[in-house]
């Protein structure tokens, strides 16, 4: 059942993509590779300016937590070097003895890499955002959504829909 199910989302998306003209997919091609230079441009260029300030908040809370962490785990593995050197020059000044000193780098290291991963992420995301509004900002929603069954060249039955705005008005 989920192998029909993927093989019928496939065959859509191959179906759409291949009904876009070319202009659309330079802009939707260029939207991406503006939202993976610069975080928010393909949003920008999607028209979707209030989402801007989410992309920035989420990089900068991740950003903010790179940096915390990272210091505190450069200051507990440097302290945890000075301990562990056998040199009685080096002195670390802590209230932690040796394996609660390890066990702090450790956590803040995890923390640390946990939260570039988070950015990594959070990047990623809005890009993929910023594809995705591309793809459907030509996407039409008209009321013409009607589907006429018809017979192709080839022997078999195919489903049409028109694409012209063939609209009839109902008085009632």
């Amino acid at each position: 059942m989920f192998k029909w199910g993927t093989f019928a989302c496939l065959l859509a998306l191959s179906t759409a993509l291949s009904a876009q003209n070319d202009a659309d997919r330079d802009r939707i091609a260029r939207t991406t590779w503006h939202s993976a230079v610069l975080p928010g441009w393909g949003q920008v260029n999607n028209g979707k300016w209030w989402k801007v300030p989410l992309v920035y908040g989420a990089l900068g809370v991740s950003g903010h937590f790179i940096q915390v962490e990272g210091k505190l785990y450069r200051g507990y593995r440097d302290g945890y070097q000075a301990m562990t050197d056998n040199d009685p020059t080096t002195v670390y000044v802590t209230q932690f003895d040796q394996t609660e000193v390890k066990d702090r780098r450790d956590f803040h290291r995890s923390n640390m890499e946990q939260s570039i991963l988070t950015f990594a992420l959070l990047w990623g995301a809005q890009v993929i955002d910023a594809h995705v509004d591309a793809q459907l900002l030509g996407f039409d929603v008209s009321e013409d959504l009607s589907w006429a069954p018809g017979v192709g060249p080839i022997v078999g039955v195919r489903l049409s829909r028109s694409w012209g705005s063939k609209r009839q008005k109902i008085v009632r």
